[in-house]
């Protein structure tokens, strides 16, 4: 699914995007076992430009983002040092390279569910029209900030921005507690007996018992990084209402593979 690649002029790039290559695997096979992406899947699927700001020819600005399909990555934060500076400077308590893969590719998911009619109706009753002016919303975001009390309802403060980037913020931490939960289940991690043993996360139909058992086991493995001095690793309070926003994109994430694409439904009876 990558289409372009680094400038590969200097072995810095290559390590940057060996690193981010493998985020993006890990992102894509987590989101195989809900069925996106697979050989059986015939929809459309993301195409990638693995970036560098280090070029040949001198520096590059790169502008993460998704376009219509095509979702593009900065490997520049494949360093860990890099990505650390910039989340102090943008004041987010959370930035991986797996979790700018799995927002960018939320975006991409909302493109190929917006095909479905029911999709788009209760999106829009949760979320807002995300036929606003896009590009108004986000001037006016980095212009002020967010409101107050925005954990009220928003995942993060970007999620304030526009209903497009609180899906896929709200979405992307779906992905993270899923595969919280799935993580655990695999190593018999239990805290008070969550998640039962061979647990599959993947499987479970019940949005509400996937949150709920991830962000209790959540809470536990905040202790245990506390106890090293280390960041929360799950570092979010979730209201009421970002849960119900997140049991919609997790109903959507499970049975949304199916949804047929644009050209299918032109063709369709």
């Amino acid at each position: 699914m990558t289409k372009v690649i680094p400038d590969t002029f200097h072995d810095t790039n290559i390590e940057l995007w060996k690193t981010s290559e493998k985020a993006k695997r890990w992102v894509l096979a987590n989101l195989s076992r809900w069925g996106w992406f697979t050989a059986n899947d015939p929809n459309e699927m993301p195409r990638f430009h693995m970036l560098a700001e280090e070029t040949e020819a001198g520096p590059a600005k790169v502008i993460m983002g998704h376009d219509n399909g095509l979702i593009t990555i900065n490997v520049a934060e494949a360093d860990p040092a890099e990505r650390a500076k910039r989340r102090e400077d943008l004041s987010e308590r959370l930035r991986t390279m797996t979790a700018h893969f799995r927002h960018e590719i939320a975006h991409f998911l909302f493109v190929r569910l917006s095909h479905d009619a029911q999709f788009l109706s209760d999106f829009r009753e949760l979320f807002g029209d995300e036929r606003t002016d896009y590009g108004a919303a986000i001037s006016s975001y980095y212009e002020k900030g967010a409101p107050e009390g925005y954990g009220v309802n928003h995942i993060t403060r970007y999620a304030t921005s526009h209903p497009h980037e609180d899906w896929a913020e709200t979405t992307a931490h779906v992905m993270h507690l899923t595969d919280i939960l799935d993580s655990a289940s695999a190593v018999k991690l239990q805290a008070d007996d969550v998640p039962d043993l061979g647990y599959d996360a993947y499987r479970e139909t019940d949005s509400k018992a996937v949150i709920h058992q991830a962000l209790e086991l959540s809470i536990a493995l905040n202790h245990m990084n506390r106890s090293m001095g280390l960041q929360d690793i799950y570092p979010f309070v979730v209201s009421p209402n970002v849960r119900k926003k997140m049991r919609f994109a997790h109903k959507w994430l499970f049975s949304g593979a199916s949804v047929p694409s644009s050209g299918e439904l032109e063709n369709a009876d």
